[in-house]
C-alpha cells in the first residue's frame, strides 16, 4: 500500500520512485531555529516552510515567563509536509525551558539576577553583543557588574529590537535619546521587558554560570572581538582607537 505524503521524485528512475512509494520514504524537510534571530525572523521562516501554520502569534507556546521571545531552543528540526508547526515550536520551547531551569539551579549566590526570566533576557543581549563564544562569559560579566553598580546596560542591540520590524539598519542619535522605546537600555535602568533574540546554550551558561571579572566597559575592535576596560578613561581611549579612528 502506498503511503500518502510528499515524495522526492526529482532525478530518480521509475524503479527508485516505486521503491520510495512502496516503502513510504516520504520527503523530510528541515526547520532551523538559529541563535541570534528573533520572533520576527521566525515568523518569516514559518511562512516560507512547508509546515501547517497552526500557531498564530505563537499562542500555542507556554507564557509562564510572560514572554515567548527567546524561549525556543536553537536547533534543526525535521518534519514531513504539512506537519503542525505547533509540534516543533512546543518541543523547542520545552527543551529550552528544561535546560534553563537546570542551569538556574546552579546559579551562584553572588549573581545579581533574581529570576530565571531575568537571566534569559540578559542572555539574549549577550547573544547579540558577543562575536564569539570565548568572550561571552566576559561580556556577561560586564553586564552583571553594571547591574550590581546600578548602571544602565547601554546595549545597542536592545535599541534595534525596540525598532523592529521597521529598523532601517542605522542607529541614530534620536534613537539613543528615545525614551519611548521600552528596549532603549541607554534610557531605561536595568533589563528590557523581554529577551531580544533566540539564545544559544553558551550565552545562557555565560549569564548564569559566568566567570566573575572587574570589567565595566567594552568596545568592538572590528575583528569580531572586543577590548575590555575597568576604567572609563581607558574605555574612551579604546573607543578612539577602534571606533573613531576607523578609515
Amino acid at each position: 500500500m502506498i503511503q500518502a505524503g510528499h515524495y522526492d521524485v526529482q532525478s530518480k528512475t521509475w524503479s527508485e520512485i516505486f521503491v520510495d512509494f512502496s516503502e513510504g520514504n516520504i520527503k523530510e524537510y528541515r526547520f532551523k531555529i538559529q541563535e541570534g534571530t528573533n520572533i520576527f525572523d521566525l515568523k518569516k521562516l514559518l511562512l516560507s516552510s512547508k509546515l501547517k501554520l497552526d500557531c498564530p502569534d505563537f499562542n500555542c507556546l507556554n507564557n509562564q515567563l510572560n514572554f515567548t521571545e527567546g524561549t525556543l531552543m536553537p536547533e534543526t528540526y525535521f518534519y514531513n509536509f504539512n506537519s503542525p508547526a505547533s509540534n516543533i515550536l512546543i518541543k523547542s520551547q520545552d527543551s529550552f525551558i528544561e535546560y534553563a531551569e537546570l542551569l538556574w539551579k546552579k546559579k551562584q549566590p553572588s549573581n545579581p539576577l533574581k529570576t530565571l526570566d531575568e537571566a534569559i533576557i540578559l542572555a539574549s543581549i549577550v547573544e547579540k553583543e558577543a562575536g564569539n563564544n570565548k568572550e561571552k562569559p566576559i561580556i556577561a560579566g560586564v553586564f552583571l557588574n553594571r547591574l550590581n553598580l546600578n548602571m544602565r546596560l547601554q546595549a545597542d542591540p536592545t535599541i534595534i529590537y525596540g525598532l523592529l520590524p521597521n529598523f532601517n539598519g542605522n542607529i541614530t542619535k534620536l534613537n539613543l535619546q528615545d525614551s519611548s522605546n521600552r528596549y532603549n537600555t541607554y534610557k531605561i535602568k536595568g533589563l528590557p521587558p523581554t529577551p531580544i533574540a533566540m539564545i544559544s546554550k553558551s550565552s545562557l551558561e555565560a549569564v548564569i554560570l559566568g566567570i566573575p571579572n572587574n570589567y565595566v566597559y567594552f568596545v568592538a575592535k572590528g575583528d569580531g572581538t572586543h577590548y575590555f576596560s575597568t576604567k572609563y578613561a581607558d574605555h574612551l581611549k579604546a573607543v578612539r582607537k577602534f571606533q573613531l579612528n576607523k578609515s
